[in-house]
């Protein structure tokens, strides 16, 4: 580890260099007027900036390098920055230019797109959290479906939630799921596959107000409830995967006399200081059902399809404050505000670090040849959008950066091809899930450590829900867009 950083180190030195050289050398004559500015312009492109393969290496080398920060737990943003620096070299702007000025207009962009939708999704969890209605969810689904059908609870909490855009679920449910696997003696892999087996199904697959949903509306001017038949049934493909996977898990379980494995925890049902359970859920019911009413709005606003999800956001923390008044007011306003709001906005930088890196990668001069590669296959748009889509997301094992790095590169290709937009949405979401969960992944980090777990105890299970089954619902969403939604 203490090597690789020193050589990137020196390869970050030498590419700060080669950017002072070569903005020395391209400073315009004074009297050179317009043409002088052209050639210095040119006089200062990046070392890779006429060579396709040298652009090829830098693009590679700064995925390869934002992949091994990643992994080696770097921050998702910074690792972001330092693989701009590298990939800038690549580009047919002049170094500091990419580094400058398309990498912060990138970041700002995203940040501007989704600033709002972020914001909300921060406040509405946070609120859930702090006023105690996610775990009076939790409780009632515990109580209805019993300590026996332990999983189901977490599952049926776990939907709840991401059916309101609350992008945090995975740390509300771990609250409730430990005791749960103790009263009902279960492995908490089995806990732990029942929050979040189910999610890519619920996340990425049904029409959900939520922040991944949002991405690609900006980029190919689709809605939040388009092609809503393909939407369903391919998330009711991955339901049912994950239901016969999770049965299957508990027996076998239970077959092979695998018990609690945790440490002492105690089911707390006391709901005396909780708030009722429909008081609890009526937020998130207003969140989806203000998404749809605010979808059949029609309004010539250009990124209104995403901003629909933050307002519908808002609705929810608007029914949640007046329902619960009194526990907000001892929250705070001040802590809501300053805990609430900003609760998302480190994932929105990382986010907007990641799209601008994207940006810088799609002005390398190696993009335009493997964009004429990838259209021009003899293949369905819509299978090769699914093929590098799924590359894409191996390649920075996260859903998010995939769609990020993907859309700003070909979105706008494929659609002038004639695909169906909404279909091509969909098919993006879903295949973003298909092997962004490789073992060193960071959601795979942070899902194992939430619930105390290492990759020998239960990554196997994780792979099968997160990596196979997303496969297998991805190629059934490719197959249905190749059959209803043709070209053209």
């Amino acid at each position: 580890m203490k090597k690789f950083f020193m050589i990137l180190s020196l390869i970050l030195v030498a590419c700060m260099l080669l950017s002072v050289c070569a903005f020395a050398s391209g400073e315009p004559a004074a009297d050179g007027g317009a043409a002088s500015d052209e050639a210095a312009a040119a006089s200062a492109g990046a070392i890779g900036s006429r060579n396709v393969w040298l652009s090829g290496l830098f693009v590679i080398l700064s995925i390869a390098v934002f992949i091994i920060l990643c992994y080696k737990n770097v921050h998702t943003g910074i690792a972001a920055l330092i693989a701009t620096i590298i990939a800038a070299l690549g580009s047919t702007n002049p170094f500091y230019v990419s580094l400058f000025e398309v990498f912060p207009s990138g970041v700002a962009s995203l940040v501007e797109m989704m600033f709002f939708v972020f914001t909300m999704s921060g406040l509405l969890g946070y609120l859930m959290d702090e006023t105690g209605c996610s775990k009076s969810v939790g409780n009632t689904m515990i109580k209805l479906l019993g300590t026996d059908r332990a999983w189901m609870a977490i599952s049926a909490t776990a939907i709840i939630l991401m059916l309101a855009g609350v992008g945090t679920f995975i740390f509300v449910v771990v609250v409730v799921a430990a005791p749960l696997m103790k009263a009902a003696n279960l492995p908490r892999k089995v806990g732990m596959i029942a929050a979040q087996g189910i999610a890519p199904a619920i996340n990425f697959c049904m029409p959900v107000p939520n922040v991944p949903g949002s991405l690609p509306n900006m980029f190919l001017g689709t809605g939040l409830f388009d092609a809503p038949i393909l939407s369903i049934a391919t998330g009711l493909v991955g339901i049912a995967l994950f239901l016969w996977y999770q049965t299957r898990l508990v027996k076998k379980a239970r077959e092979n006399g695998e018990g609690y494995d945790g440490e002492d925890v105690e089911l707390d049902l006391d709901e005396s200081t909780l708030p009722n359970f429909w008081a609890s859920i009526a937020p998130l019911v207003a969140v989806v059902v203000a998404a749809i009413v605010f979808a059949h709005i029609d309004l010539s606003y250009q990124t209104w399809q995403t901003q629909l999800v933050a307002l519908a956001q808002f609705v929810g923390i608007i029914v949640l404050v007046i329902l619960q008044w009194n526990r907000c007011k001892k929250i705070g306003v001040v802590n809501i505000l300053s805990k609430g709001c900003t609760g998302m906005w480190g994932f929105l930088m990382l986010a907007g670090c990641v799209y601008g890196f994207g940006q810088v990668v799609t002005t390398s001069s190696v993009i335009e040849p493997v964009q004429n590669w990838v259209l021009g296959l003899n293949l369905s748009p819509y299978i090769t959008a699914m093929i590098s889509v799924a590359v894409i997301a191996a390649l920075c094992t996260d859903g998010i950066s995939a769609m990020m790095i993907w859309l700003p590169m070909f979105g706008q290709q494929y659609l002038a091809m004639g695909v169906n937009a909404g279909a091509l949405r969909r098919l993006l979401l879903c295949t973003t899930q298909t092997f962004d969960s490789l073992p060193h992944a960071q959601s795979i980090a942070n899902t194992l450590g939430v619930f105390g777990l290492t990759h020998k105890q239960a990554y196997k299970e994780l792979f099968i829900t997160t990596v196979i089954f997303p496969t297998i619902f991805s190629i059934f969403c490719c197959i249905c867009c190749v059959i209803f939604y043709g070209v053209g």
